[in-house]
């Protein structure tokens, strides 16, 4: 399966069944942290990208193999995921197929249309993100096709979030040198306080960007940023989930042998062995912690190379 992946252990959503809705690396972004790689259709344009039938069969299969239910089924991607247009339709079905409960992951940036607000009111829990709310910032960080204007997310936020009546954890991926500095953390913290928020999820960059020289913020200044924010905020950073379940072993040693052989991109191992790209990442994740691999970034491009002990 193509574009099923998990399920994966999520420290915001538990044991999560990951559907990637939409190609890589298609999104409204190209944000100078992303550990998916660099964006190569930056669109705003919604289309259905896969057969609505084809996903849903995808997930029944799915479903019906594993021994233990995940605790969620979350729309997410090697991209932004409301860019399917049937995405609506497919949180419905899911709902008819399923009892569990129907997650999306977003960076908001399609909030300012309505069809996208209206679709996304169908689900149980939305994981949305904001960076900051000052558009020069806006500009450097997330680097948004010509159609997305922060005053148009923003806005797109508040209405949506006045409606949604399901759980809301809110995600602020930080960058060392773009987003936090005090202007622009007061800026976020008072935009923020104008929305209806279950929790407030502080990130950092903890693995390779699209830019080389991103990185991650420490822990004491993550700990001062959260202490401004005040309550209701959590720091998510550094939170490990990169346990592997069995089928990931599975799939690990071909990884790790195709990567004996030559250092891959992401996109490279998606490509060879037909697995989703978050749920190369993911994997890729857990061998760095295992010291199994290594990244390297060379211009745009984050590689990764098996380590000497792995190598016969």
């Amino acid at each position: 399966m193509k574009r099923i992946f998990g399920p994966v252990p999520s420290r915001r959503l538990g044991r999560s069944l990951g559907i990637d809705v939409i190609p890589y690396k298609t999104c409204t972004f190209d944000c100078v942290y992303c550990e998916c790689g660099k964006t190569t259709d930056k669109t705003c344009k919604r289309r259905e990208f896969y057969p609505l039938d084809e996903l849903l069969k995808e997930v029944d299969h799915r479903l019906s193999e594993i021994p233990e239910k995940p605790d969620v089924l979350t729309l997410s991607g090697a991209g932004e995921p409301s860019l399917y247009s049937k995405m609506g339709e497919l949180i419905i079905e899911l709902k008819r197929m399923s009892s569990l409960p129907v997650a999306v992951i977003t960076n908001s940036s399609l909030l300012a249309i309505n069809d996208v607000r209206e679709e996304m009111l169908t689900a149980d829990i939305v994981l949305p993100s904001l960076d900051t709310a000052i558009e020069e910032t806006f500009e450097l960080i997330n680097r948004p096709h010509e159609e997305c204007s922060l005053e148009g997310i923003i806005d797109g936020l508040k209405n949506f979030l006045m409606r949604f009546g399901g759980r809301v954890l809110f995600e602020i991926l930080l960058v060392d040198g773009f987003n936090t500095d005090e202007r622009n953390l007061l800026a976020l913290r008072d935009t923020l306080g104008r929305f209806r928020l279950d929790s407030i999820q502080l990130n950092t960059a903890v693995r390779p960007g699209t830019e080389k020289d991103i990185g991650p913020l420490d822990t004491e200044s993550l700990g001062k940023i959260r202490a401004l924010f005040g309550a209701g905020c959590e720091i998510v950073a550094g939170a490990s989930t990169a346990r592997l379940t069995q089928e990931d072993r599975g799939v690990t040693e071909k990884i790790i042998g195709l990567l004996e052989r030559r250092p891959c991109t992401a996109e490279d191992i998606h490509r060879s062995l037909g697995i989703p790209v978050p749920g190369v990442v993911k994997i890729i994740s857990a061998l760095s912690e295992e010291g199994r691999v290594i990244s390297e970034t060379h211009g745009e491009k984050t590689f990764y190379t098996a380590t000497k002990r792995d190598i016969s």
